[in-house]
């Protein structure tokens, strides 16, 4: 049996009806449950489609509470995600050119009003999170390890780095801000673009 792109969507959506509403882990399930259905010979696709469901019932009901256990391990790589990605550099450049140029005429009063602004940046993405937690059907494990390793980074920030920005002189402390408002930065980039890349990934899926 070949499945057509109408009928793997419809695979899809009864999977987010069963409680799968992380898409990168409902790729692996479907890409499962596809190959399955695709083997059975002298059937319809609905009937297919119900003895699939109902032979890996107990399969289903196990990778279900597993996607949970997913986010809740879910880290990203320092290095590859976040300080060596290009974008980051970019972020980085940016905040220290608009830092640098703000009109202030005391590098103490600019601390003053906006050293804890990689602190403040998350707030909204926070507030976006928790909406999109219970509203989403197409949830990205990836971004809530974005959120986890970036919170990590921002209160070593808050109970360290702060505290050398406001000590340094004006070029590091300057280097030092800009540096920790990329990584807050980063986790709007990193939301969108885990999205983009399990988007891409589902629509491999319904053209292979």
């Amino acid at each position: 049996m070949k499945l057509t792109k109408e009928q793997i969507q419809q695979v899809d959506q009864k999977l987010i009806d069963f409680g799968f509403t992380f898409i990168d882990h409902r790729i692996e399930v479907l890409d499962h449950i596809l190959c399955l259905i695709e083997e059975k010979e002298n059937v319809s696709f609905l009937q297919a489609v119900d003895l699939v469901f109902e032979e890996q019932k107990d399969y289903l009901k196990t990778q279900k509470l597993t996607q949970w256990t997913n986010v809740i391990s879910q880290r990203v790589s320092l290095l590859k995600d976040i300080f060596l990605n290009p974008v980051f550099i970019f972020l980085w450049i940016l905040s220290y050119f608009i830092y640098d140029n703000l009109p202030y005429s005391n590098h103490n009063l600019l601390l003053e009003d906006l050293d804890v602004i990689p602190m403040a940046i998350p707030i909204l993405s926070f507030v976006f999170l928790g909406l999109y937690t219970f509203v989403s059907k197409n949830k990205v494990a990836g971004t809530y390890g974005a959120l986890f390793t970036i919170s990590f980074i921002l209160m070593f920030y808050l109970y360290f780095g702060i505290h050398w920005v406001r000590k340094m002189e004006q070029f590091p402390s300057l280097l030092i801000l800009s540096g920790f408002t990329a990584v807050s930065l980063m986790l709007y980039y990193l939301i969108v673009y885990y999205k983009i890349k399990n988007d891409r990934k589902f629509k491999m899926l319904l053209n292979k």
